[in-house]
């Protein structure tokens, strides 16, 4: 068995090697992988260097805020930035945090959502919502983009791979008379048309995961172990599944016109029409009404700034909504205008919370719905397991605005606590500023991961299971 598996195998890297049009497509194949590769790591080194920058924006700011306790100022500007480090009613709405959502080691493999949403915000005391929605009201909205990134070419052109290589397998020998010689072999047709399929699997799969390796290795961050393995079995089973495909089509045993004719529409189906069509379907049937982020990124401001009873009014209606500042109402007359511009920044937000929150609900219903179709098309199963393995699907990003609004509430308290006790902030209170921590239930994901890879491999043994029962109930 050994020794006919091996005259099997080198007929077949004979025939591929003498046909032009194959080892064309493999080739382009190999060389639009790297370049995805490239222009992934391209992206995601882009976005690097930006986290960098507004990273040592914000160091340097805090830092010369610290060293102005350090000395006695001599000028006007040193005075202003003592003033705005030292002083509440300055600081609350001058100091500047990030909130970064650090690439995953492997995101340029997918970049997934990382180039349609904001990956990092600079925010102060004021109004969270306008710092979220000011940038572009649609990005919450975006869906799945196809960026030409490796899990593109890996879902889109390695399924044209295997059409290419596997639909010819039976009709060309049949066609060509060479088909009355393999029936007489000990082994069995069915075995030998495995066996060459078994040649193509390894071939082309093998293809696949040195594209990977290679991305793994030009990362620059190194090798992460579990992702890694979980990228893998994901590109096996997702391989795997358009191999057991092209076994069924072949078990019919159609000429080769009809097979690749076939084998195209698939692939038209569960590459372009299906998600088209569902995607179509959720936007009618679960609509995301944006229309109130609108008002949220107007600027407000008090009616009349001149009104310091107005301005009085504004600031225990907020207080009487934070118990954590109660007595702090009898100290009105302290700095009463940015109290009074804190507080309405504060009860702003309270103001659109439920809005917001139902647009966000709209948003995760809408992906629920798709989520739970993924199972009928492996193509988009696939695609969005790349994106959690590498940490760039959209549920990575709500998880980033879920810790951004905790991180919002802990700088608007650091400062709130000073400004409406009149405390001044002290140069050791530097040293307790908020830091953002951003927070992942990674158990969930894992679980879900493991749940989609279970759903590819099954799909694979059930349409694997159909071809060989029709295989064998279709000799001829």
């Amino acid at each position: 068995m050994i020794q006919t598996l091996k005259i099997l195998w080198r007929f077949e890297a004979i025939s591929m090697f003498r046909n032009s049009f194959q080892m064309l497509l493999f080739a382009s194949i190999l060389l639009l992988g790297l370049y995805a590769i490239y222009y992934g790591n391209a992206i995601i080194q882009v976005q690097r260097q930006t986290i960098e920058a507004v990273g040592e924006i914000e160091r340097d700011e805090f830092n010369e805020y610290r060293r102005s306790f350090e000395m006695t100022p001599s000028s006007t500007k040193e005075e202003q930035v003592l003033q705005i480090a030292s002083d509440p009613a300055y600081a609350w709405h001058r100091h500047g945090y990030h909130a970064i959502l650090p690439p995953h080691a492997y995101a340029a493999l997918a970049l997934g959502q990382r180039d349609v949403e904001p990956y990092y915000y600079k925010l102060t005391g004021m109004s969270l919502y306008y710092q979220l929605f000011e940038g572009e009201l649609a990005n919450p909205l975006k869906l799945y983009a196809g960026n030409f990134d490796l899990s593109f070419v890996l879902i889109y052109l390695f399924p044209l791979l295997v059409i290419a290589f596997t639909y010819g397998l039976y009709a060309e020998e049949k066609e060509n008379g060479v088909l009355p010689l393999l029936n007489i072999q000990p082994i069995g047709l069915n075995k030998i048309i495995l066996v060459r399929f078994g040649f193509y699997f390894l071939l082309i799969t093998g293809l696949g995961i040195l594209l990977s390796l290679i991305g793994f290795m030009v990362s620059g961050i190194g090798l992460d172990g579990l992702a890694a393995v979980l990228w893998s079995a994901t590109l096996l089973c997702y391989l795997g599944f358009w191999f057991a495909l092209m076994y069924a089509l072949v078990a019919l045993k159609r000429n080769s016109s009809l097979t690749a004719i076939s084998a195209a529409a698939l692939w038209l189906f569960f590459l372009i029409v299906f998600p088209a069509v569902l995607n179509s379907y959720a936007t009618a049937s679960h609509p995301v009404d944006s229309t109130v982020l609108t008002e949220i990124t107007r600027r407000k401001s008090l009616e009349n700034e001149e009104d310091l009873e107005e301005a009085k009014t504004v600031v225990l209606e907020y207080l009487e909504t934070q118990k954590v500042y109660q007595g702090a109402d009898s100290l009105l007359d302290q700095n009463t205008l940015a109290k009074a511009y804190a507080a309405f920044t504060a009860l702003n937000d309270a103001h659109y919370r439920e809005e917001v929150t139902e647009y966000q609900e709209q948003i995760r219903l809408r992906e629920a719905w798709i989520s739970n179709f993924r199972w009928i098309n492996p193509a988009v199963n696939a695609q969005g397991v790349f994106n959690e393995v590498v940490e760039t699907d959209l549920g990575t990003f709500q998880s980033f605005h879920r810790s951004i609004e905790n991180f919002h509430r802990n700088i608007t308290h650091f400062y709130f606590s000073r400004l409406f006790f009149g405390h001044a902030i002290a140069a050791g209170d530097y040293g307790d500023l908020p830091t953002f921590e951003l927070s992942v239930d990674r158990g969930t994901r894992m679980n879900n991961i493991m749940k989609r890879l279970l759903e590819l491999f099954l799909g694979v043994i059930l349409i694997m299971g159909a071809g060989l029962l029709l295989f064998n109930r279709k000799l001829t």
